[in-house]
Protein backbone atom coordinates (compact mmCIF):
# COMPACT_ATOMS: atom_id res chain seq x y z
CA UNK A 1 0.00 0.00 0.00
CA UNK A 2 1.16 3.17 -0.76
CA UNK A 3 2.56 5.10 2.29
CA UNK A 4 0.27 8.44 1.39
CA UNK A 5 -2.65 6.26 0.88
CA UNK A 6 -1.88 4.76 4.05
CA UNK A 7 -1.61 8.21 5.95
CA UNK A 8 -4.54 9.13 4.17
CA UNK A 9 -6.66 6.45 5.75
CA UNK A 10 -5.78 6.71 9.13
CA UNK A 11 -6.35 10.86 8.67
CA UNK A 12 -10.06 9.87 7.65
CA UNK A 13 -10.40 7.12 10.36
CA UNK A 14 -9.84 9.80 12.94
CA UNK A 15 -12.03 12.43 11.28
CA UNK A 16 -14.80 9.91 10.99
CA UNK A 17 -13.90 8.71 14.74
CA UNK A 18 -14.23 12.14 16.00
CA UNK A 19 -16.71 13.18 13.52
CA UNK A 20 -19.33 11.13 14.31
CA UNK A 21 -20.02 12.41 17.31
CA UNK A 22 -21.12 15.75 16.28
CA UNK A 23 -24.03 13.89 15.21
CA UNK A 24 -25.13 12.26 18.59
CA UNK A 25 -28.00 13.53 19.64
CA UNK A 26 -26.58 15.11 22.85
CA UNK A 27 -24.06 17.00 21.64
CA UNK A 28 -26.23 19.64 19.60
CA UNK A 29 -22.99 22.27 19.99
CA UNK A 30 -21.46 19.97 17.20
CA UNK A 31 -23.66 20.29 14.69
CA UNK A 32 -24.41 24.19 15.66
CA UNK A 33 -20.53 24.51 14.75
CA UNK A 34 -21.28 24.07 10.97
CA UNK A 35 -25.07 25.27 10.87
CA UNK A 36 -26.26 21.87 10.52
CA UNK A 37 -30.02 21.33 11.14
CA UNK A 38 -31.18 19.41 14.25
CA UNK A 39 -32.97 16.04 13.62
CA UNK A 40 -34.88 13.75 15.06
CA UNK A 41 -32.42 12.00 17.55
CA UNK A 42 -33.24 8.40 15.36
CA UNK A 43 -31.62 10.26 12.20
CA UNK A 44 -28.58 11.26 14.62
CA UNK A 45 -28.32 7.97 15.54
CA UNK A 46 -28.13 6.91 12.35
CA UNK A 47 -25.96 9.58 10.84
CA UNK A 48 -22.95 9.14 13.90
CA UNK A 49 -23.59 5.01 13.94
CA UNK A 50 -22.79 5.10 9.81
CA UNK A 51 -19.87 7.45 9.62
CA UNK A 52 -18.48 5.88 12.94
CA UNK A 53 -18.44 2.13 11.30
CA UNK A 54 -16.54 3.84 8.03
CA UNK A 55 -14.17 5.59 10.57
CA UNK A 56 -13.29 2.12 12.06
CA UNK A 57 -13.44 0.67 8.52
CA UNK A 58 -11.08 2.84 7.28
CA UNK A 59 -8.82 2.24 10.79
CA UNK A 60 -8.63 -1.38 10.21
CA UNK A 61 -7.50 -0.66 6.80
CA UNK A 62 -4.84 1.30 7.49
CA UNK A 63 -3.51 -0.83 10.33
CA UNK A 64 -3.79 -4.31 8.41
CA UNK A 65 -2.59 -2.03 5.17
CA UNK A 66 -5.63 -4.10 3.69
CA UNK A 67 -6.98 -2.50 -0.29
CA UNK A 68 -10.73 -2.95 -0.74
CA UNK A 69 -11.13 -1.22 -4.05
CA UNK A 70 -15.16 -1.20 -3.65
CA UNK A 71 -15.21 0.25 -0.14
CA UNK A 72 -12.86 2.67 -1.29
CA UNK A 73 -15.46 3.72 -4.00
CA UNK A 74 -18.24 3.40 -1.64
CA UNK A 75 -16.26 6.14 0.54
CA UNK A 76 -15.42 8.29 -2.03
CA UNK A 77 -18.94 8.45 -3.29
CA UNK A 78 -20.29 8.71 0.42
CA UNK A 79 -17.29 11.56 0.73
CA UNK A 80 -18.11 13.51 -2.29
CA UNK A 81 -21.74 13.14 -2.16
CA UNK A 82 -21.92 14.76 1.78
CA UNK A 83 -19.73 17.40 0.67
CA UNK A 84 -21.76 18.22 -2.19
CA UNK A 85 -24.60 18.57 -0.59
CA UNK A 86 -23.94 20.34 1.71
CA UNK A 87 -22.63 22.98 -0.95
CA UNK A 88 -25.95 23.13 -2.59
CA UNK A 89 -27.82 23.38 0.22
CA UNK A 90 -25.35 26.03 1.01
CA UNK A 91 -25.98 28.12 -2.36
CA UNK A 92 -29.62 27.69 -2.05
CA UNK A 93 -29.62 29.06 1.55
CA UNK A 94 -30.86 26.45 3.23
CA UNK A 95 -27.58 26.09 5.28
CA UNK A 96 -25.15 28.71 6.45
CA UNK A 97 -21.97 28.70 4.03
CA UNK A 98 -19.88 27.54 7.63
CA UNK A 99 -21.22 24.25 6.92
CA UNK A 100 -19.84 23.48 4.04
CA UNK A 101 -16.46 24.28 6.33
CA UNK A 102 -18.15 20.56 8.06
CA UNK A 103 -17.44 18.63 4.90
CA UNK A 104 -14.35 19.88 3.64
CA UNK A 105 -12.45 17.28 4.50
CA UNK A 106 -15.08 15.01 2.86
CA UNK A 107 -13.88 16.81 0.10
CA UNK A 108 -10.10 16.29 0.10
CA UNK A 109 -10.59 12.68 1.33
CA UNK A 110 -12.99 12.43 -1.26
CA UNK A 111 -10.44 13.30 -4.41
CA UNK A 112 -7.85 11.28 -2.37
CA UNK A 113 -9.95 8.29 -2.62
CA UNK A 114 -10.47 9.00 -6.61
CA UNK A 115 -7.32 9.34 -7.11
CA UNK A 116 -6.22 5.86 -5.67
CA UNK A 117 -9.28 4.38 -6.97
CA UNK A 118 -8.12 5.49 -10.84
CA UNK A 119 -4.40 4.48 -9.88
CA UNK A 120 -5.36 0.96 -9.04
CA UNK A 121 -8.27 0.47 -11.21
CA UNK A 122 -6.14 -1.43 -13.77
CA UNK A 123 -4.73 -4.04 -10.89
CA UNK A 124 -8.08 -4.61 -9.71
CA UNK A 125 -9.56 -5.28 -13.39
CA UNK A 126 -5.85 -5.83 -15.49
Amino acid sequence: MEKWFRIALFATAAMNLLGAFAFVPANPAGREQFGFPEAHPLYLWILAAWIFAFGLCYLWMAIKQRREWLFIAIGAIGKLSFFGILLILAITGELPMRAVLGGFGDFIFGILFVVWLTRNYENKNG
